[in-house]
């Protein structure tokens, strides 16, 4: 359970870390698909910790 939320503390400071780096006109697609895949792992964690 520990690793799991190690794992969920890193994944939320990368979303931030993301988007502050976000630009603020044209964003890359590569930027939206790592936001995505950032998101899904977070969504995925945190289903693990509940079960």
């Amino acid at each position: 359970m520990e690793n799991i939320d190690q794992r969920i503390s890193e994944v939320k400071r990368n979303i931030e870390d993301l988007k502050n780096r976000w630009p603020a006109h044209s964003p890359k697609a590569a930027l939206f698909e790592e936001l995505e895949d950032l998101e899904a792992e977070l969504e995925n964690l945190q289903k693990q910790k509940e079960s």
